[in-house]
C-alpha cells in the first residue's frame, strides 16, 4: 500500500469499524432512497411527454427510450452508490493522506482531489462532490483527508474522525492537468510538510484505534 510506503498512517481495522460510520452510511442511503422516490416519477413523466409531443415522425419512437433510458439509469446509480460506498468501507482500512482540493472548471460541485506523497508531488488524483463545508473550512485548500479504497478505482474520503463520507472517484488521463505541481518553498512549502508530518503522526493513529 502507498500510503504505507510512504509512512503515512493506516488504521488496523476496516474504515466501517470507526464509530459513528455506519450510522453516515445508512443516513446517505436513506438520502438516495428519498430521491429516488420523488425523482423516478418525475423523470418517467418527463419521459412520457417527450414521447408524445410529436405526432408525426420517428421522434416520439426515439427519444421516449432515450429519456427512459436515462432515467432508469439515473435511478439505479442513485440506488448502487451507496451500496458501493459501503462495501469499499467494509473491505479497506483508512489510509491518512496530505491533500489539496482544487476547483474543476466548469463545475459547480465537483471538486478536484490531490492526495499528496512526502515530496509534494501529487500521488494521485481523484474528483468527487466534495461537502461544501469540507470545500470552505480547508484553509487554502490544503488538510488531511482520511481515504479509503484503491487508488486506482472508486473510493470513499473523509475528514480525520471519518465524517463527513463522500465518493471519490480516479480522475481520466484526459482530466488530469499536464504536469502535476509541487508545492515547494514558494507554495506553501512548509505548511505542506506540517501536513505531512501530521498524517504522519501517532495523534492520527490513536484516532484510528
Amino acid at each position: 500500500m502507498l500510503a504505507e510506503e510512504y509512512g503515512y498512517q493506516v488504521s488496523p481495522r476496516p474504515a466501517v469499524d470507526t464509530p459513528g460510520v455506519p450510522a453516515q452510511v445508512e443516513r446517505i442511503k436513506g438520502i438516495s432512497n428519498r430521491r429516488v422516490l420523488w425523482a423516478a416519477p418525475l423523470m418517467l413523466l418527463l419521459a412520457f411527454a417527450v414521447s408524445t409531443v410529436s405526432d408525426t415522425g420517428l421522434f416520439p419512437f426515439v427519444a421516449g427510450p432515450i429519456v427512459v433510458g436515462f432515467a432508469l439509469g439515473w435511478v439505479l446509480t442513485a440506488k448502487l452508490a451507496p451500496k458501493r460506498m459501503s462495501r469499499i468501507l467494509e473491505n479497506n482500512r483508512w489510509q491518512v493522506w496530505p491533500c489539496r482540493l482544487e476547483e474543476v472548471p466548469g463545475k459547480s460541485f465537483e471538486r478536484r482531489v490531490l492526495l499528496l506523497a512526502p515530496d509534494k508531488s501529487v500521488a494521485a488524483s481523484f474528483r468527487g462532490n466534495v461537502p461544501n463545508d469540507v470545500w470552505l473550512g480547508m484553509a487554502d485548500g490544503r488538510g488531511v483527508l482520511w481515504f479509503a479504497g484503491d487508488l486506482r478505482f472508486p473510493a470513499v474520503a473523509a475528514l480525520p474522525g471519518g465524517a463527513p463520507l463522500w465518493s471519490v472517484a480516479p480522475e481520466k488521463p484526459d482530466q488530469r492537468e499536464p504536469e502535476p505541481r509541487r508545492g515547494g518553498e514558494g507554495e506553501g512549502g512548509s505548511a505542506l510538510d506540517d501536513l505531512v508530518s501530521e498524517a504522519r503522526s501517532a495523534v492520527i493513529w490513536n484516532m484510528l484505534n
